[in-house]
């Protein structure tokens, strides 16, 4: 639910504010709003864009059709700003012309909103099940709680802008496109590049992964910019003092005071509402749709016999249990073990699987869950190979303790990608150090070693067996599964 209502959010922002300030902007003083022609401008960008993409993703066109899009977009954001800037907040002038320019604009941005959250809703799974359940009831009631928030802050806008100089809204809106410039104008750079139009260079990729990075925080500014001009609108809202309702003629004293109470009501609400929804993005932005992480292994030291040992009874409640132990040249290799029945049927894995690599796995209830896939893993399962089930770890069961050696969980050691920094021998001379200080190093049969010189290196390449023995290859996800 709060995923459809942020990203709602996010999307529909801008046109209420740009609706709000081009309706104020648009009509003369005195003049009647062109409420009925923003909305059917509105209407059919809505449509357009919720149309366009599903057809456009159908017949392989999105790419195409989503940089047309925004070049026009683009085009209209500069001509409506352009416009109203020449007219000088006078309505009257060019007004025909000026509020074409707007309804164009208004149209657009709203074809592109709803080309962005239909896309959203595309790639996320609506519902589980193609029954009503409560799953769908939460997303509807997100997009309709962030619907309503959009309709009252178009309002809102129109009240706050026409309480403010002409000039302030220009002023703000020719902030507001020049953001919309800088976000579409990247936009279309890249489906020009994917599309072949132009080259690819790393300057340009640049440019819109910068603006891409900084694109989120557009939704913030709108938010802050109505915040703001609400405030102004505040600060100089009709005060009247009790001396003077007590001199007023009664009738002229109930029109003030509806006056001061429906401007306390707009206020009231302003606040509440841009105290709410910016406190739901931010939750949602910074905490809820972060990443799952995996917990905090236990890091472990083997025994005088090279053998890691886990008592069972450790293991009998079902969680799963997660290890770390960290090989003689830095790499951190993760495991972890599972009670598959309550009984001594024990899964022992290393925390990676084949296919996705080390973002490792975690539990949610009754599941365990491959991080970098998001697949369900079936528990009694685990422990066998295949799919994304994790990586077995050969081990040994006996006197009630679960026995993992030393050599294999070296032999894992590069399905992980965590390296820490250890104390290491030169094989060569002997010499100890610390691996990030090391001066050389060379990886031989998938492990690290670190010299202290180039001659130490040399002469380990010449010849490794001499100074390191017969030792067996480690592990690499490329090869496939090597145990038993």
């Amino acid at each position: 639910m709060l995923a459809y209502l942020v990203n709602f959010t996010h999307n529909f922002i801008p046109l209420s504010l740009i609706t709000g300030m081009l309706i104020v902007l648009v009509t003369p003083e005195g003049g009647k709003r062109a409420y009925r022609s923003f909305f059917i401008a509105i209407t059919c960008g809505l449509l357009a864009g919720f149309i366009c993409q599903p057809i456009a993703l159908r017949y392989e066109m999105a790419t195409a059709v989503h940089t047309a899009l925004h070049g026009v977009a683009l085009i209209a954001a500069l001509l409506s700003a352009s416009l109203v800037v020449l007219s000088g907040g006078r309505p009257r002038k060019w007004q025909g012309l000026t509020l074409g320019a707007a309804l164009f604009f208004t149209a657009s941005l709203a074809a592109t909103s709803a080309w962005a959250f239909s896309v959203f809703v595309t790639e996320q799974s609506f519902t589980s099940s193609s029954v009503l359940n409560t799953e769908v009831i939460l997303n509807v009631g997100g997009i309709l709680a962030g619907l309503s928030f959009i309709s009252f802050l178009a309002p809102l806008t129109v009240y706050m802008c026409a309480r403010n100089r002409s000039r302030t809204v220009i002023a703000v809106l020719l902030f507001v496109t020049a953001l919309f410039v800088s976000r579409w104008s990247s936009d279309l750079l890249l489906g020009m590049m994917r599309l072949e139009m132009i080259e690819l260079t790393s300057t340009r990729v640049s440019i819109v992964a910068k603006s891409g990075k900084y694109s989120a925080l557009f939704s913030y500014i709108h938010l802050l910019l109505i915040a703001l001009m609400s405030l102004a609108c505040f600060l100089k809202r009709s005060r009247i003092s009790a001396a003077e309702l007590s001199e007023m003629e009664p009738a002229v004293r109930r029109k003030k005071c509806s006056v001061v109470m429906l401007e306390m009501r707009w206020f009231r609400g302003a606040f509440a509402s841009l105290l709410l929804f910016p406190t739901l993005l931010l939750y949602q932005d910074l905490y809820a749709s972060r990443p799952p992480k995996i917990t905090k292994p236990l890091h472990l030291q083997p025994d005088a016999q090279g053998l890691i040992k886990v008592k069972l009874e450790e293991l009998s409640d079902g969680n799963l249990h997660r290890y770390a132990y960290v090989t003689d040249d830095g790499h951190v290799v993760r495991f972890f073990m599972i009670n598959h029945s309550g009984g001594k049927k024990i899964g022992v894995v290393y925390d990676a699987c084949m296919l996705c690599g080390d973002m490792g796995y975690l539990q949610d209830k009754n599941e365990v869950i491959c991080i970098a896939c998001n697949v369900r893993i079936f528990i009694p399962s685990i422990g066998k190979a295949g799919g994304c089930n994790p990586i077995p770890l050969t081990h040994v069961i006996e006197g009630g303790q679960v026995s993992v050696s030393m050599a294999e969980l070296d032999k894992g050691a590069r399905y992980f990608s965590e390296v820490v920094s250890v104390k290491v021998k030169d094989p060569v001379t002997g010499k100890e150090m610390i691996s990030r200080d090391a001066p050389q190093r060379d990886d031989y049969k998938g492990r690290t070693y670190f010299f202290e010189s180039t001659e130490s290196l040399e002469k380990f390449r010449a010849n490794p067996e001499k100074y390191i023995g017969a030792k067996e290859s480690r592990y690499n996800r490329t090869q496939g599964f090597q145990g038993a």
